[in-house]
């Protein structure tokens, strides 16, 4: 009876032993370091090393040096796809509710505007992987990356039906102007658009096209969209050719399956390119989001650990991880699969 007694404390503590996992190197990274009163190139959410999508939360009001999501701020507007030195993309936001068009003032939320109020407590960033509670419409958004995708979870609250904003107009490190710009209904799965900016205010300069696409998990039962203030509560495309706000909100119905799952593509070359890019890297995922977050995970562990940290400090580790992180994430790869 001794003995087994014995052999029982003696499994429990293999038991125990076995469920403490030790440290990765990418458990060390925290990318909230640098997110506050710093450039856009530092921000909180997935992207891959050198990636061109850096898909990530933004909550400023109008272009400013600072980051695109600065941590001071208890609010986003949504989740955009180029973090970069003077440049952005386009953003995505869950809602519920009435449609509205304009972000509103990051100290007034949902006020006249899109923008919800979020707590840091929420907040989960991890190289690879974001999520965050959207207080104002209880829709918890997630986040992860391929090189040139971006992958996006949304579940929204039971039984209520909801929308996703895909807003052009949206600020960057510099004042800039649309050009042109459009958002095309493909299907009821798939919008396809893009958008030509130019910036440098009295003395413009970096004129650039991105082209992207979406694709979603489940059919949306209509495609609205602005251009201007006139507001399109049907339509197939939004387009504008001039300095002017656009974007385009699609509907679902929800009922009692909760969950949206988003994937996009972008490219700098064509909006097929952007196809391209979106298929060559998610479709061997299917709709499995956290596969992708596994990739995006393995990945960067792979790469930090070959560098090897010793000491007792963990904060000394958790600096150097996430800066040797910042060297990679904070780059940009602008070629296409196929080298375009």
């Amino acid at each position: 009876m001794k003995n087994l007694n014995k052999l029982i404390v003696l499994l429990c503590i293999v038991a125990a032993s076995g469920c403490t996992r030790q440290k990765e190197p990418v458990d060390y990274v925290d990318p909230f370091v640098g997110t506050s009163g710093n450039r856009w190139m530092l921000f909180p959410g997935p992207c891959m090393p050198f990636g061109m999508v850096k898909l990530s939360p933004d909550n400023t009001d109008d272009y400013r040096m600072d980051a695109g999501y600065e941590y001071k701020n208890n609010s986003v507007t949504g989740f955009s796809h180029v973090n970069e030195w003077k440049m952005n993309s386009f953003l995505t936001m869950p809602a519920t509710g009435e449609i509205k068009i304009l972000p509103g003032k990051k100290d007034d939320p949902p006020g006249t505007g899109y923008r919800s109020r979020i707590n840091h407590d929420t907040e989960q960033a991890s190289p690879g992987y974001y999520s965050v509670l959207l207080e104002d419409y209880g829709i918890k958004a997630e986040l992860t990356a391929t090189t040139r995708g971006g992958f996006q979870r949304y579940t929204f609250p039971k039984k209520v039906n909801g929308h996703i904003l895909f807003d052009l107009q949206v600020p960057e490190e510099d004042r800039m102007k649309i050009i042109e710009a459009s958002i095309k209904k493909v299907s009821d799965t798939e919008i396809e658009g893009y958008v030509r900016r130019i910036g440098g205010g009295r003395r413009p300069w970096n004129e650039y096209i991105l082209h992207f696409v979406a694709r979603f998990n489940r059919p949306f039962e209509s495609m609205g969209g602005w251009q201007g203030t006139d507001i399109l509560n049907e339509t197939d495309e939004v387009r504008v050719t001039e300095n002017s706000d656009i974007g385009a909100f699609l509907k679902f119905k929800l009922g009692k399956d909760p969950v949206v799952l988003i994937k996009t593509g972008i490219s700098y070359v064509s909006t097929k390119q952007a196809r391209l890019n979106m298929e060559t890297e998610m479709d061997k995922y299917k709709w499995n989001f956290d596969a992708v977050h596994k990739n995006a995970r393995d990945t960067w562990n792979n790469l930090l650990g070959k560098i090897k940290v010793e000491g007792r400090s963990e904060t000394d580790k958790v600096k150097f991880y996430t800066n040797l992180y910042h060297s990679y994430s904070a780059r940009t790869i602008y070629s296409d699969v196929n080298g375009k």
